[in-house]
């Protein structure tokens, strides 16, 4: 925590603001990847037929595995699984398919996934307002601030489990332009909502003060 208080008092600008992200962020959509990636698999996997399902789980299994070592094969393996699976194994495929392609360094290639599967409305909803929360989390430092402000905003307005989420990010996108204002607006509200995550509510409470130590 003191380093996060000397970081913020030495310079709370867009570069410090990244930073504080990419320090956070990896954490926040790890675990969401891997919460919509036990309840939803399972859930999908419980819908094919057994032969089905026991390739396609194989495929999966032998991607995930191929990640430690080659992330840009993992990559192709989760995105060819994407192509011929249902939706909902698509989604959750595709998911995995553009964090490896994070973890093979290409950033960018991942951001068009996630892009692409917002706009699939075969996809579902749970899914695609994810890839939306993960497609901002990944242009913070690159995308424009009015876009992202936008997109953010129309998430966190949303009900469901990626709400709370989606409002932290929304106090990032200001923290990076330097509205350290309406960074504590939303971080309050978001501290003070009873339905935010507990593990949440604790990293929220460290971002206010150290933002107010500034």
């Amino acid at each position: 925590m003191a380093d996060i208080f000397r970081e913020i008092d030495e310079e709370l600008q867009q570069e410090k603001a990244a930073k504080l992200w990419k320090r956070y962020g990896p954490y926040v959509i790890a675990l969401a990847v891997l919460v919509i990636a036990a309840v939803a698999g399972y859930r999908f996997w419980q819908s094919y037929e057994a032969d089905q399902r026991a390739n396609q789980s194989a495929r999966y299994e032998a991607a995930a595995r191929a990640l430690a070592e080659d992330p840009s094969a993992a990559a192709a393996g989760f995105g060819a699984l994407a192509g011929d699976s249902n939706a909902g194994y698509a989604a959750l495929a595709t998911l995995r398919q553009a964090a490896a392609s994070i973890e093979a360094g290409d950033a960018e290639g991942a951001v068009l996934i996630y892009n692409k599967m917002v706009d699939d409305q075969a996809a579902p909803e749970l899914f695609r307002d994810l890839a939306l929360l993960l497609s901002i989390s990944h242009r913070i430092d690159s995308g424009d601030a009015a876009d992202l402000s936008r997109d953010i905003s129309a998430l966190a307005s949303k009900t469901g489990p990626w709400r709370s989420l989606a409002r932290e990010t929304e106090a990032m996108i200001a923290l990076k332009v330097g509205d350290k204002a309406k960074a504590l607006e939303v971080l309050n509200a978001l501290n003070a909502d009873v339905a935010t995550p507990r593990q949440q509510r604790a990293r929220v409470t460290e971002l206010i003060s150290a933002i107010g130590a500034e």
